[in-house]
Formats: structure tokens, C-alpha cells, sequence
């Protein structure tokens, strides 16, 4: 069971996970992060997390089971 101090950053943010529930993108009123990894907010932010979050989509369609 997760304490209240390891959910709380979730609690207003957009997580998708990958293999073994590996955090692949979380996006909050904090910012973006790319594999656990904060992007910097800068003018190529919106491009590091749109190709974070193709990456995983890519990768998503790969591994699905049919």
C-alpha cells in the first residue's frame, strides 16, 4: 500500500506507465517528465514531451497482445 507522501504528486497530474509499471510520461501543474526525468521548461519543452510521449505510444502499439 502506497503512503499519502508517495501519491501525492500524482494527485493532479496524467501518468502513463510501461513495462512493469515504469513511469514512461507524467504530466502535472508542475511540469512534464519524461521517464522520471523533469524536462526543462524552456521553448523546446513542448517538442521533448510531445517526442517523449510519441516514443511511448510507438512503443505501446509494438508490445500490445492481440
Amino acid at each position: 500500500m502506497e503512503s499519502t507522501e508517495d501519491t501525492e504528486y500524482l494527485k493532479d497530474s496524467i501518468t502513463f506507465h510501461g513495462v512493469q509499471q515504469e513511469e514512461m510520461i507524467r504530466i502535472s501543474s508542475e511540469g512534464f517528465w519524461v521517464r522520471g526525468v523533469k524536462v526543462p521548461q524552456d521553448d523546446k519543452e513542448a517538442e521533448n514531451v510531445y517526442n517523449g510521449f510519441k516514443s511511448w505510444l510507438v512503443w505501446a502499439q509494438l508490445n500490445q497482445q492481440h
